[in-house]
């Protein structure tokens, strides 16, 4: 049985502040040279301005959803408050070793009704390892997921990951399915 638990290492929940911070930081560093072009008289930089500030405001928006959500998960990871579903993969499509692969480099599976989706590259709080990248769940796993749900991304964060190889028939994957 194979394990992840962020409950037994609540201190590995904490917001990704760099990578936010540094689109901030760009958005900030555009936005002023925006202004110097604008007082230099250059024509169109009123556009780049605007690009530039809405970089800035999307990215204190995902900065401040990023520490509220982190908060909340670690609250919940500590109290025992997170949902749990278990048994036998539904549907598995295995996502690549590096998210730079291709543009579909994301890892899909279903138990319970639950879709499980990361990429090896996302910056997520939860578990994120594909099966080529040393991922732990395989077509024919069987699996005790603990997860919270992000509502704003709209995605299940797992937070504990139980898992029991081989023990279950190879689950199909829908992306081939039709073909």
């Amino acid at each position: 049985m194979d394990v992840f638990d962020l409950a037994q290492h609540p201190g590995r929940i904490s917001p990704a502040y760099f990578f936010f911070l540094l689109f901030v930081v760009l958005g900030i560093g555009g936005s002023c040279f925006m202004l110097y072009l604008i007082r230099s008289g250059r024509k169109g930089a009123w556009f780049y301005l605007l690009l530039t500030l809405a970089i800035t405001v999307g990215a204190c928006g995902a900065l401040l959803h990023e520490v509220r959500h982190a908060a909340a998960l670690k609250e919940q990871v500590l109290s025992g408050r997170f949902a749990t579903v278990e048994g036998c993969l539904d549907q598995f499509h295995p996502g690549l070793a590096s998210s730079s692969e291709a543009d579909s480099g994301v890892e899909q599976w279903f138990v319970g009704g639950q879709l499980f989706d990361y990429g090896p590259d996302e910056i997520r709080l939860g578990y994120h390892a594909t099966e080529p990248g040393g991922g732990i769940v395989h077509a024919d796993s069987r699996v005790k997921v603990g997860y919270v749900r992000d509502e704003v991304l709209a995605r299940n964060d797992i937070v504990r990951l139980e898992v029991v190889q081989h023990a279950c028939p190879a689950a199909g994957d829908y992306a081939r399915q039709g073909r």
